[in-house]
Order: C-alpha cells, then sequence, then structure tokens
C-alpha cells in the first residue's frame, strides 16, 4: 500500500517539479499552457517564492490550523463552537477532547498534517532536483539553504503536534513523524523517533546558515541567517537546551532586534484596535519570517478567550469612574471586544491583530491581495526577545532576562506607565518571562506546544461547561487521521486512551 502515499499526503513527488505558471514566463512557450517546469535557478526561485495564498492551495509560508485549540487561551460560547463546521469539524471535538475526533464524512485532509508535510517533502524534491542545475552556483547555493529552512521548519511543526514534547531521556524512543528525504522513491512511512526528528532539524538548518543573507531585504518569506537562527533558537528551548536556545536567540537579535513601540502604532485619540495603524506584512520590521496559517482556518474562529482570563493574562488597567484606561496597549490595539471609551462591551475578547485584507480593522490592511484567506502567524524579533529572556532566566544569568521583559514592557505598554520587574528570585524571574512569553505570542499557534513543555494542566471554557485537562494528558497530541492510516498502514496511531480530561 506504501506506493498510495505520493498521491494523498506527500503531493510533489514527480521528479520533474511543476507548479501553475504566470503568463509572462517566456521559458513556458513550449510547455502545456498553465503548467512550469522547473530546469534553471530562476525556476526553482520562481517555485519557491510561491507564497500567494489566494491563488495556490498550499505554499511554503502556510504551516498550522486551529492549535490552539488545545490550550488555556481559547475559550467559546457554544454557538461559536457550532459553526466550526465541514472541514473544521473535528477541531470541535480536539477542544473537547472527544475519543474520536476526526468527522471522516467531511474530513479529506488533515489541515495541520497536509501543508507541513507538503513543504516537507517538495523541500526534499528541490533538493534532489536542484542539483541538476548548473547556470548560477550562487543561487543555487542559496536555493537549496533556503530549501533547507522551509524544510526544517515544517518538521519542527510536524513534531510538536503529533508527538510528545521533546524529553532527552525518552525522545529516542518517543514516536515522532516519518521523515521523507527521496519522495520520487515512494518510501515507506514509519515513524522515525522525536529524537531523529530533531537532528533532522538541527542539521538541516545548520548546513543552511552559511549560505543565507545575514537579513530580511524586501521578501520576508525568504529565509535569512536571522531567520535561521530564530528557528535554532525555538528549537533549542523545545529541548530544553537553554544554552543552545540563548546562542541562537542571541545571534538573530544580533542581527534584528527591532520592536514596535505601540504607543506610535495607532492613529485618533483612543488606542483600541480600530485605530491600529495599518501595514503590509512585507513591510512588517518584527518578522523574521513570514508563515500563515493554513488556507482558510482563521484564527478569529478561535482565538477567543473569557473576560476572566483575558485579564489575568494582561492586567494592565485600571478603572476610573466607568471606564476602563488600559496600560497594557496589546489589550486594546491586539482584541476586538472593546468601544471608543475602551470599556469591555463583549464577554469574550478575539484576537484581532494578524490578519490580511483591506480592511478598516485589521493590522494588514494594505495586503488587499490576500484577504481572508489565512492569518499572519510569523517568527518574530519578539519571539527571540523572550526565548532569550527563557533561556537566561533558567541558565541563572536574571539580569539579562530581567532586561529583555522590561524592554518589551516598554514598548508595550502606555508611556510612562509601565513599572519595571525586578527579582532575585530565580522562580519568580522565570514565572515573569513565562507570562510575559505568553501575553507576547498570544495569536501566534505556539501555546500549545508551550503547554506540552511546560507541563501545564489547564481549563477552558465551553459555554457554561469547563474542560479541565491535566498535565502531559495523552489528548494534547493531534491524532493521524485515519485517512493516512489506510493508506499507509506502517504509520503507527498516537494512543488517546490514557486520558484524565473531566468536563463539568
Amino acid at each position: 500500500m506504501k506506493n498510495k502515499i505520493s498521491i494523498y499526503i506527500l503531493l510533489p513527488l514527480i521528479t520533474i517539479l511543476t507548479w501553475n505558471a504566470c503568463d509572462d514566463d517566456d521559458f513556458l512557450d513550449q510547455l502545456p499552457k498553465g503548467v512550469a517546469i522547473a530546469k534553471t535557478t530562476s525556476d526553482f526561485r520562481k517555485l519557491l517564492d510561491n507564497v500567494d495564498n489566494e491563488r495556490f492551495p498550499h505554499s511554503f509560508s502556510q504551516t498550522s490550523a486551529y492549535l490552539d485549540v488545545l490550550t488555556d487561551n481559547v475559550s467559546v460560547d457554544s454557538t461559536d463552537w457550532a459553526s466550526w463546521r465541514f472541514t473544521a469539524e473535528h477541531f470541535q471535538e480536539l477542544f473537547t477532547f472527544k475519543d474520536f475526533v476526526f468527522i471522516y464524512d467531511n474530513l479529506r485532509d488533515d489541515p495541520n498534517w497536509k501543508p507541513s508535510f507538503y513543504i516537507a517533502s517538495l523541500s526534499s524534491t528541490i533538493l534532489e532536483e536542484i542539483n541538476k542545475v548548473t547556470d548560477n552556483d550562487n543561487l543555487k547555493k542559496q536555493l537549496i539553504a533556503e530549501t533547507k529552512v522551509h524544510r526544517a521548519y515544517g518538521y519542527l511543526t510536524l513534531v510538536n503536534v503529533y508527538a510528545k514534547t521533546y524529553n532527552e531521556s525518552s525522545a529516542s524512543s518517543d514516536l515522532g513523524v516519518p521523515i521523507v528525504t527521496l519522495p520520487s522513491a515512494l518510501p515507506s512511512l514509519e515513524r522515525s523517533s522525536v529524537q531523529e526528528v530533531y537532528d533532522f532539524i538541527l542539521k538541516d538548518l545548520n548546513e543552511a546558515i552559511e549560505d543565507l543573507p545575514e537579513d530580511v531585504d524586501i521578501y520576508n518569506h525568504r529565509p535569512t541567517k536571522t531567520a535561521a537562527y530564530a528557528i535554532l533558537a525555538r528549537a533549542y528551548l523545545y529541548m530544553g537546551n537553554y544554552e543552545k536556545a540563548f546562542e541562537f536567540a542571541d545571534k538573530s537579535l544580533q542581527i534584528r532586534n527591532f520592536l514596535y513601540d505601540l504607543n506610535t502604532e495607532y492613529s485618533g485619540a483612543d488606542p483600541y484596535y480600530t485605530a491600529i495603524t495599518k501595514i503590509s506584512r512585507t513591510t512588517d520590521q518584527e518578522i523574521l519570517l513570514h508563515k500563515t496559517t493554513t488556507q482558510g482556518f482563521y484564527s478569529r474562529n478561535y482565538n477567543i478567550i473569557d473576560t476572566l482570563s483575558f485579564d489575568n493574562i494582561y492586567p494592565g488597567f485600571t478603572k476610573m469612574g466607568s471606564n476602563y484606561t488600559n496600560l497594557d496597549l496589546r489589550r486594546t490595539l491586539w482584541f476586538r471586544g472593546w468601544d471608543t471609551s475602551n470599556t469591555i462591551k463583549e464577554s469574550n475578547n478575539a484576537y484581532h491583530f494578524v490578519y490580511y485584507g483591506n480592511h478598516s480593522t485589521f493590522r494588514y490592511g494594505l495586503d488587499n491581495r490576500n484577504a481572508d484567506r489565512s492569518d499572519n502567524i510569523p517568527i518574530t524579533t519578539a519571539e527571540m526577545y523572550v526565548t532569550r529572556a527563557e533561556a537566561s532566566a533558567r541558565l541563572g544569568n536574571l539580569g539579562q532576562a530581567i532586561s529583555d521583559i522590561n524592554f518589551i514592557g516598554r514598548k508595550r505598554y502606555k508611556t510612562g506607565t509601565y513599572v519595571d520587574f525586578s527579582s532575585n528570585n530565580q522562580n519568580e524571574v522565570i514565572s515573569a518571562v513565562l507570562a510575559e512569553r505568553r501575553r507576547e505570542l498570544y495569536g501566534k499557534d505556539l501555546r500549545l506546544f508551550d503547554v506540552k513543555r511546560l507541563n501545564v494542566a489547564f481549563s477552558h471554557k465551553l459555554g457554561s461547561a469547563t474542560i479541565n485537562v491535566p498535565a502531559n494528558d495523552s489528548r494534547l497530541i493531534h491524532p493521524i487521521w485515519d485517512g493516512y492510516l489506510e493508506q499507509n498502514p506502517e504509520i503507527e496511531q498516537n494512543d488517546r486512551s490514557n486520558t484524565g480530561v473531566t468536563i463539568n
């Protein structure tokens, strides 16, 4: 049965790479209309620049969908939950930690497994085919490096969604995901161990660095040294290797360390979400590598949190008379649920900061072509600050950790209102850093990975019901869609039987 896999979940396994072409590609004249064959570095450049989510069902930018439904960052009312229909219906089951997840009649593919394996397998095919190209050696080296970064990012997503969190003592035996390096050979898809997957990720990234440009020019979907360092920092943090996490977060920040001062990022008298300054994601100076949610899966549908939990995460406000004055500008600039006087007007607060499209409330309101197709979840300078801070705190370098989170706070709070954090207690500093990490990375589809690696027990609400999830519960690991298992029986399913989840 293994020969079916190339059609079902690893799409680009043909030996000659093809893609839908634009009309102005002269080299297509001898080919069937609308089809391009990659034969030169220019062709592979076009292929790697395939990040337009409106015209293509998959691209190098798309990475995940609805990951945070398995976390304490999401609480929804029953009406919102019931709106997750058709291909999103299995996320209802994930959110409620049910025994059976996939609604088979409505689901054709898993919108987390498929995009990341698409990137991983297409990358492997590119690396296999580009060796035949001889027209521009320097560009060829850069394209190979970019491809390895994309493949590493795809596998880092996959291993953290479909496997246990990295544990040095068990990583060599814990089931990871299949590693595919020669797709055209139609390989069998036994799951590699978590350790093997991480070793593969680190190898790709380290091999890529030498041939990458240092920083983003105008195309932030193209990997750079600062992006590769950032992904290495993320990987090492997830592995619990804090020395390496610090090293690579610091290397990334040495190249690019820009962080927006939110006091300058709104127009009008009142800083609330409808007044956010509109930019394009291509000009967002915090982005190190552009990544998006899977096409058609919008974070507006699930990044919703109840008011009490929201206030605990973002406590920076005071009540003056009948109105609230918000000191942490992330509350009002990043979330929907406010009126012009900064008063909470809804029982739930929805993250509203990442959307594409020409709309009066969208941060990326200048990106018309991708309107309503996906949401922006890039790797950023902000993530590197909180990564460096956590690594520093765990290594006992409390001064560096405190400096990093205070730098963020001054940029995010209303001018003159942020009170610097200080402590000589390592546990207090770690707690402060993790709280800042959660605030700063809300809506980036990263909370699930933190919940797993930090052994977080949590609850989230579905209407009046509370769903309680113990730390390290087996159902924090996504199951693999049965359709893939039927086509590839060598892939082992994740066990969901040992669960302590309760609903009351």
